[in-house]
């Protein structure tokens, strides 16, 4: 208690110190603030009243006077000459004309020192500085996600150690189980995917979508199922052509990655385009799905939650060239867990191990489809398999609890299984064919209202499906 009670009084002590500073501070601007008010009376004499002097009650002819006439008379007297003492000293100590009367000017430099000590120390209250980040890009063309910390790749989980080290351990692997890396020189526009020799987990477009849409080979062709596509689709009109795309290849729209571009490194003015209304600093990836995947029962092919839907980098300049954040090439690998990897529209800068590149702005090519076949030749090769550590710190959803697959049966039994074998993970997971349960007349679940499966997909019963 003796203890406490000496470190309370010392933080009172500290406290009351502080407070008399301030306290002082406020005094000293505040005389300031009147010696300046008073030279400046002082610079215009003109202005100034001529006060009568007043007649002391003494110089008053009076008839008759009494004692008590004579104290009051006295201290009247008295009163008066201090009065005129007063006003002769502050007249001895005004600061002449043509002084400067700025409370700036008539601080010395051991008082500025110790103004800028106390700020330092010290925060008043009363002032706040508001950052108007929008205000700044008007008057200087940075745009305000210039200023966001920690958007690299490499500081993005300094604070998450957890997600640093699975970030780690899952970029190791798929450094170590990735193909060399693939190109084949051709033109999309006459190219038949089927030529490829085989089927892709994950395809990603960059396409000109004006043309693209018109005139697109048969994307689906090339698609296994389940598999996922991840489009650039740029913003405004782009975003409804993306859509189309995915319509009329067979996939449904499930997440939107955005790229939100800063100007760093950006010289001279930023660029303004003619038709747009704001300034557009982002871009849309689209990403759809083809088939049924659960993030409770497919983990063999999908880790969920690792990283974020938003990408935080530098833009080129205009007319430099299209290059899109490699982070992408990251969030695509963490998630799904298929090896077979195509990228359509690439050019040099987009070759990648891991990555079958197609696109005519390629300068060689050097894809053999028996070659390619052969990096999946081996059972399951075609997925990238996880390790015990992965597994152990990857995000999950919560554990299917008895009492529910109970009542469902059968199908609630084959549910349990899969979650079992998500618990105990090899180097290559066996996938497991999903069967989606149905539910009974009496179940007393929750049954979502109906939706328009051509857009939204047929939604499953416990919220965790992407796909039909």
């Amino acid at each position: 208690m003796d203890d406490n009670y000496k470190v309370g009084v010392e933080e009172l002590k500290i406290a009351h110190n502080r407070l008399t500073v301030v306290l002082r501070e406020r005094q000293k601007r505040r005389r300031l603030q009147l010696a300046s008010v008073e030279e400046f009376k002082d610079l215009f004499p003109s202005q100034k009243r001529d006060k009568k002097p007043k007649r002391s009650v003494a110089q008053k002819p009076r008839a008759q006077h009494s004692s008590i006439d004579n104290k009051i008379t006295s201290s009247r007297n008295k009163n008066s000459n201090k009065y005129q003492k007063r006003t002769a000293d502050n007249f001895e100590f005004k600061i002449p004309y043509p002084k400067k009367t700025l409370t700036s000017n008539i601080l010395d430099e051991k008082q500025k020192s110790q103004i800028n000590e106390y700020h330092n120390l010290y925060q008043d209250g009363e002032k706040t500085i508001r950052n108007d980040y929008c205000q700044h890009f008007v008057d200087s063309g940075r745009r305000p996600q210039n200023f966001i910390r920690d958007t690299e790749l490499s500081q993005r989980f300094d604070e998450y150690p957890k997600l640093k080290e699975l970030t780690k351990k899952k970029n190791a692997l798929v450094t170590e189980r990735a193909t060399p890396p693939t190109y084949l020189k051709a033109d999309l526009r006459t190219l038949d995917l089927k030529s490829l020799g085989t089927k892709f987990d994950v395809i990603l477009i960059d396409p000109p979508l004006q043309e693209y849409c018109r005139r697109s080979p048969l994307v689906a062709d090339a698609a296994a199922t389940p598999s996922f596509i991840f489009i650039w689709s740029g913003d405004a009109d782009g975003l409804d052509r993306g859509r189309q795309l995915l319509l009329k290849w067979g996939y449904r729209r499930c997440e939107d990655i955005v790229w939100i571009k800063t100007n760093k490194k950006w010289k001279g003015s930023h660029f303004i385009e003619p038709r747009s209304v704001f300034q557009r600093t982002k871009e849309h990836c689209i990403m759809g799905i083809k088939g049924t995947v659960r993030r409770s029962t497919d983990g063999h092919f999908i880790h969920c939650n690792v990283d974020t839907d938003v990408i935080i980098s530098e833009e080129p300049h205009y007319g430099v060239g299209t290059a899109k954040p490699e982070e992408l090439y990251h969030i695509i690998e963490h998630f799904c867990l298929g090896r077979r990897r195509l990228e359509l529209f690439g050019e040099d800068h987009n070759i990648r191990p891991g990555w079958l590149t197609v696109g005519l702005g390629l300068s060689s090519s050097n894809f053999d489809a028996t070659t390619y076949l052969s990096y999946f030749s081996e059972p399951n090769g075609y997925l990238l398999g996880s390790t015990n550590e992965i597994e152990a710190l990857r995000p999950k959803s919560p554990p299917i609890r008895d009492n529910s697959t109970a009542k469902l049966g059968a199908q609630g039994n084959i549910i349990k299984q899969k979650a079992k074998k998500q618990q105990q993970p090899t180097s290559n997971i066996m996938p497991v064919p999903s069967m989606p349960p149905t539910l009974p007349a009496f179940s007393h679940r929750w049954i979502p209202p109906p939706m328009d499966s051509k857009v939204y997909g047929t939604p499953s019963m416990d919220g965790n499906v992407y796909g039909k």
